[in-house]
């Protein structure tokens, strides 16, 4: 197995360049080929020339997809990973800076393989850009906190009723607000739904919104300095999904299911090592390192590519009726059709 790291911009022409650096000059940090065979004798080189060549393109968002590819090579997963397989596999890494610029580089080709949160997946998969949902990444079930502003006669959610609630539209967060609202007996038609998007906790200071869903930390935080009342802490369930290119895990099913295994396979290794991968988080998102550890103590991400139970699968389904509830998909999207579980489930069998 050979591996590429390329550190990916938003540019295709970027990502491009970047790739040929990596093909033109071995073993640099950036942009390099490194092969895992050199060392191991003639009898291994000629072993690996007389398999196919197949480049496996693995992309990270380092904030939002908990950079697990990434991980991944920090602790040496990578080396030797797939050298069992009938393929003589190019490992090629890339960061992204969205689940939009993911769907785009998968319809273009560049990526076979991602981890990206439950909108952009969905959407993505809806939209013909050739991916497919195979597994759950990862989940949170403790992340986001329903407050409302102190002094604005808030004891409970159904009193939302009318009030200025804010959210960042399109993203978790919105969806978040939708199920405490739904679990307090109230619909987003009931309140005055504002876009305030990252700007949640200075809209809550300055009187512009009533209430807000925002991070479990920040809310206990905003709690203590006397800004909000938390108003339910219920779990709300957050996914982050395993994206495949379709074409390409057809093409290449044991390939897929060696990457779900090299996920399931680095979480067992965070979830032994809590305190390292919280570090390397840290380095790699640029979120303080005493944020990250007060969010994570109670909540570190659970679940993996082992399964999808019956749990994952209605959650799922609630979310896709909740796509089409604000018109991010279309209604006569098949949620069924955007998954494809023959792989994780070949994992159980």
């Amino acid at each position: 197995m050979k591996k590429t790291k390329i550190i990916s911009g938003l540019l295709t022409l970027a990502f491009v360049l970047l790739s040929l650096a990596g093909c033109a000059s071995e073993g640099t940090a950036n942009g390099s080929s490194v092969s895992n065979t050199e060392s191991s004798g003639s009898s291994s080189k000629e072993d690996s020339s007389e398999k196919e060549k197949v480049d496996l393109h693995l992309a990270d968002m380092s904030v939002y997809g908990i950079a697990i590819f990434n991980y991944a090579e920090e602790i040496g997963l990578l080396d030797g990973y797939f050298d069992d397989l009938d393929y003589d596999v190019n490992v090629e890494l890339s960061e992204w800076a969205s689940g939009v610029d993911q769907n785009t580089a998968f319809a273009a080709g560049e990526i076979d393989f991602s981890s990206m949160g439950n909108i952009p997946a969905v959407s993505g998969a809806a939209s013909g850009y050739g991916t497919k949902i195979l597994a759950v990444n990862y989940l949170y079930d403790n992340e986001y906190v329903l407050v409302a502003r102190t002094g604005a006669g808030i004891e409970s959610i159904a009193d939302l009723s009318g009030k200025n609630i804010g959210t960042y539209v399109g993203t978790v967060t919105h969806y978040a607000i939708a199920k405490y609202l739904e679990a307090g007996g109230i619909s987003i038609d009931d309140v005055n739904l504002l876009n305030v998007g990252a700007e949640a906790a200075t809209s809550l200071r300055s009187g512009d919104i009533d209430a807000t869903v925002i991070g479990n930390i920040e809310a206990h935080q905003l709690e203590e300095e006397g800004t909000v009342t938390i108003l339910s802490e219920d779990q709300v369930p957050i996914y982050n999904y395993v994206i495949g290119r379709e074409e390409y895990a057809a093409k290449y099913p044991e390939i897929t299911v060696r990457v779900l295994e090299l996920i399931n396979d680095t979480w067992d290794h965070a979830l032994e090592h809590q305190e390292e991968y919280v570090e390397f988080y840290a380095g790699v998102s640029g979120v303080d390192l005493s944020v990250i550890q007060a969010s994570w103590a109670d909540n570190f991400p659970i679940k993996s590519a082992k399964d999808f139970d019956d749990n994952d699968y209605q959650e799922y389904l609630d979310f896709v009726d909740w796509m089409k509830s604000v018109e991010y998909v279309a209604q006569d999207v098949d949620a069924e059709s955007l998954l494809d579980l023959t792989y994780v489930q070949s994992l159980t069998d």
